[in-house]
């Protein structure tokens, strides 16, 4: 079912993130995000879990947190089309382990998981398993510990996350986002974040 008012929410949603200078502290800019958004693709079948019927019907895909000028995101959930490259970069991750690793270190529903989208430019991807328990999910696999974290029961929901920003979301989105415009000695942290929905938050110090 097409979701017309979650649709009006993702196009509308935009702010600004207030950063500092790495390294430089006193250094502050401002960048400006929002969301760009794809049409969808008619007449696609999804597996009836974690709502991809819903999304797929709605969108064909969404960037969020785009910065115009360096095009650094926070994270994108992918076109159907894109999954298969997705799912091949995934598998390069698991490659260099050994059966054993494997077994320890993955979950049992990976063999035939959905890679439906990225963290851009990190080696980090959003998982959704579509058997077992945790079916319809949507999971970020992080490479850097093989890390899986289940952020949403479904994808219309992690949708909803994305659009209400608090603390700890901006710490993940700052945690690899650099705004690199030109010289790549100059890099951002992002200290706090204000949108056009009245959410207001925060990176520690």
């Amino acid at each position: 079912m097409k979701l017309p008012s979650l649709e009006a929410a993702v196009r509308a949603h935009a702010g600004e993130l207030q950063c500092e200078r790495i390294g430089k502290p006193e250094e502050k800019k401002v960048v400006f995000f929002r969301h760009v958004v794809t049409p969808p693709s008619p007449d696609l079948n999804f597996p009836p879990v974690g709502r991809l019927d819903d999304f797929y019907e709605t969108f064909g895909s969404i960037t969020f947190y785009f910065d115009d000028r360096t095009g650094d995101a926070a994270k994108h959930i992918a076109s159907h089309e894109s999954w298969p490259e997705l799912h091949s970069d995934l598998s390069d991750w698991f490659d260099q382990l050994s059966e054993d690793e494997r077994a320890e270190i993955l979950p049992e529903w990976i063999q035939d998981c959905l890679v439906i989208g990225e963290e851009p430019g990190t080696g980090n991807y959003l998982l959704m398993p579509v058997h077992g328990e945790a079916a319809g999910h949507v999971f970020l696999f992080d490479h850097d510990g093989y890390e899986f974290t289940d952020c949403a029961s479904d994808l219309i929901q992690y949708v909803e996350r994305l659009l209400a920003p608090d603390d700890g979301l901006l710490l993940e989105i700052a945690t690899h986002m650099r705004f690199i415009d030109g010289d790549t000695m100059i890099q951002w942290w992002i200290r706090e974040l204000k949108d056009n929905r009245g959410n207001v938050a925060r990176t520690s110090e």
